[in-house]
């Protein structure tokens, strides 16, 4: 008899469920630890990397005050408002000033200088007219020899996003921020390993109890992935993939590195179409303050302001912000992070400072345009958006309000053209820096910049070249020789004779080269730069940084050679500093945001293309262009001797120049049409008048010319030309080279032999 086969049962349906589920939770496993893995070789290389792109943050000049400087009390006050110093009746804290009977006492704000950090500082400065007398560092009274404004901001230069940081280090942050940050957003933040189950519960049960959202889920480490990798998706997936980020995130780097970055990171708003981001810009957004010196109501705004920038705009909600400051302010006194007396005073703070709220209050097109060029020359590293640029340049708030304010009052009185169009570069020939730059009679206007791009033809402002290279390479000439002012003509090879006239069609004959130079007679220098070389000519205006070709032409005498604002103010800055040529910039130096030195600009190397001696007699004759020639007015306006200059008149009366220049500030100013029609103004009647309308803004510093010592005051016959002693009734005073004259010269200018009687006594 056949035994029949036992069949094997069948598993259960739950147990084959079962199976399942633990084979699709090891497939699960793995392909999480496989996932894991990817992020771990792909996501922590991102975050060490390149976790944030940082701009290029642009800086003015430091305003460097010094005893016997040339600044008054009222500069100093304009320099501390536009810092968004706060007028008190009581110095206690940095960004705080007070007027005093003999001055003003500030708190100096730390700030990362291009040559090294300085700390908060109390000092009073003390004024004797237009200058500094003193200045005493507080509480002490001790005397100091110096001491710096932190320079203004004056906008960004990206790395290629629309976002603006300025990344600060963990140790710059106050503590106070950091716990008032984690109270709110992730108090398990140093005992959570990225994610926080408690945090999600806690922060139910805070909102249930407020009645309105006071505190988030998230925790920071998720925060930060979320704004620096993932999109703003509502998903299950994007929860998941941002939670097993921040494991990876918290697995891989301290906490310590984590928060820093979140500080750097996290959004705050908007600036003129930029993106805030980090504490660091916030406080300077908000505050006009850097993060250090935040107090207990200004962090409470901007870590409410994390949860909604846009809803709690402070600028756009005041309202809205104070209600949810004073919220977390609430929270900061219940956990002890500041006492009831601290508490009050936060709540009855302003939401915002008076003034602030603004980085940038005018955009300044031009100048950015000249910095940007600039910075795009410098060799500086690959990837320097990683650590951010910060630009220190020679920018002046003064003189460029001033350069401003003179072409937008003065255009329209000295023409009713419309099309009239202006220029003006502002250098301080001492530091071979660009201060200012106005490119369009709308100095807001974006676009064609004229004092860099327009080639305009520059008329007489290239006659003390002439006369330079005359005191240089002519032996006996000197301002007390003979020129001749006469007529003549000049033939070229396989062109018309030319026959060079002056401005008013008239000759006045043999006169002194000073009086040539100041009066700007045309043909006496034509006649002096013929003599010299029109080649030399052509190669000293390479020299002297004209960078676009030269046509070696006779014409090059009378200014037919089209030149931008910014290569004359150039040339004009060599002459100031008599002959010593050093490039103009606009940028000083460059560090990162860490204040580490990226470029530093050396100023003390010059290339001399004239002598010490050249290079004052020009300026001897160019002090005389404003004393007793064509730019007198200037001397009427200011007093003599005090600046030097010259008038610039094209043919047509197309273009219309004037430069001036004082111990300091070479001016230069250009006006004319774009389309090359005539305006109907000489260099005197039209640009004077615009540099004479910055000059009554900006302080003068009166021109210094201090003789060599082989130059000498001298006599010269006023009709010959010839040196004669200089206690002679007739003799024109003039500085010379040292030179022995006879001793028997005598007023005529001629050796007179003396009697028996002379000789003997």
């Amino acid at each position: 008899m056949t035994r029949k086969k036992k069949s094997t049962p069948k598993p259960s349906f739950i147990r084959r469920i079962v199976m399942l589920g633990l084979k699709l939770s090891i497939v699960g496993i793995v392909v999480l630890v496989g996932y894991l893995i990817y992020l771990d070789a792909t996501f922590t290389e991102r975050f060490s990397s390149s976790r944030y792109q940082a701009p290029a943050l642009i800086y003015g000049r430091s305003l460097t005050l010094e005893p016997q400087a040339t600044v008054n009390k009222s500069t100093l006050i304009s320099e501390l408002r536009r810092l968004n110093y706060r007028a008190v009746d009581a110095v206690k804290d940095s960004g705080q000033y007070r007027l005093t009977e003999y001055g003003v006492e500030f708190y100096r704000r730390p700030f990362d200088f291009a040559n090294g950090p300085q700390m908060a500082k109390r000092v009073q400065v003390n004024f004797a007219g237009n200058r500094v007398q003193a200045i005493l560092s507080l509480p002490d009274g001790r005397t100091l020899n110096r001491i710096q404004l932190e320079p203004p901001y004056l906008g960004r230069l990206s790395g290629g996003n629309d976002e603006d940081r300025l990344l600060v280090g963990l140790e710059r942050v106050p503590s106070l921020l950091i716990e008032t940050l984690l109270l709110v957003e992730d108090r398990d933040f140093y005992h959570h390993s990225g994610i926080s189950l408690t945090s999600i519960g806690r922060a139910a049960l805070a909102n249930l109890s407020a009645m309105r959202t006071v505190q988030g889920g998230s925790t920071l480490t998720q925060q930060l992935v979320k704004n620096l990798y993932l999109t703003r998706e509502r998903s299950l997936w994007r929860k998941m993939n941002e939670a097993l980020m921040a494991i990876v995130l918290d697995y891989r780097f301290s906490k310590n590195e984590i928060l820093e970055t979140y500080l750097n990171e996290v959004y705050f708003g908007q600036d003129r179409g930029s993106a805030i981001h980090g504490v660091g810009l916030a406080s300077r957004l908000y505050f006009g303050k850097q993060v250090e010196e935040l107090n207990a109501a200004d962090i409470a705004l901007l870590v409410g302001i994390i949860k909604g920038p846009s809803y709690y705009d402070p600028r756009r909600y005041p309202e809205r912000a104070q209600e949810r400051r004073d919220l977390i302010l609430q929270l900061m006194f219940a956990q002890n992070l500041m006492n009831k007396t601290q508490y009050v005073a936060s709540v009855s703070q302003p939401v915002l400072p008076a003034g602030t709220g603004r980085l940038v209050t005018e955009n300044l097109p031009h100048y950015m345009e000249l910095v940007k060029f600039e910075l795009g020359r410098l060799n500086l590293p690959v990837n320097w958006q990683q650590e951010g640029l910060r630009v220190f340049t020679y920018f002046d708030p003064v003189t460029q309000n001033a350069a401003e304010a003179a072409i937008v009052t003065e255009l329209p009185r000295v023409s009713d053209d419309d099309e009239l169009q202006g220029a003006i570069v502002i250098a301080n020939h001492q530091e071979a820096g660009v201060t200012a730059v106005v490119g369009d009679k709308n100095p807001r206007q974006v676009g064609f910049n004229r004092a860099v791009a327009a080639m305009r033809p520059v008329g007489s402002l290239i006659k003390p070249l002439i006369y330079a290279e005359a005191f240089q390479s002519l032996p006996d000439f000197e301002l007390g020789s003979l020129v001749s002012d006469e007529p003549f003509q000049l033939a070229q090879s396989n062109q018309p004779i030319w026959i060079p006239q002056n401005f008013d069609k008239k000759f006045e004959g043999e006169m002194l080269a000073y009086d040539a130079l100041a009066q700007s007679r045309n043909v006496p220098a034509v006649r002096l730069g013929v003599e010299v070389g029109i080649e030399r000519l052509a190669e000293l205006l390479q020299m002297s940084g004209v960078d676009s070709p030269i046509t070696s032409v006779p014409a090059i005498t009378l200014g037919a050679v089209p030149l931008s604002p910014m290569a004359i103010t150039e040339i004009y800055t060599m002459l100031a500093q008599h002959g010593g040529y050093r490039p103009l910039q606009s940028i000083r130096a460059v560090t990162n945001h860490e204040g580490l030195t990226v470029y530093e600009r050396n100023v003390s190397q010059q290339q001399r293309l004239f002598s010490e001696a050249s290079g004052f007699l020009v300026n001897f004759g160019l002090r005389g262009v404003i004393n007793e020639g064509t730019g007198s007015k200037l001397a009427d306006a200011f007093g003599v001797n005090k600046l030097a200059g010259k008038s610039g008149t094209t043919n047509d009366y197309r273009d219309s120049w004037f430069v001036a220049y004082d111990n300091q500030h070479v001016v230069t100013v250009w006006l004319g049409r774009d389309d090359n029609q005539p305006v109907q103004l000489t260099g005197s009647s039209g640009a004077l008048k615009v540099v004479q309308q910055v000059l009554e803004q900006i302080p003068i510093v009166p021109l210094q010319l201090n003789s060599p010592t082989d130059v000498e005051a001298a006599g010269f016959h006023p009709q010959l030309g010839v040196r004669i002693p200089v206690d002679c009734n007739n003799a024109r005073l003039l500085p010379a080279r040292q030179k022995k004259l006879p001793e028997d010269l005598g007023c005529s200018g001629n050796i007179e032999e003396k009697s028996w009687w002379q000789r003997l006594f």
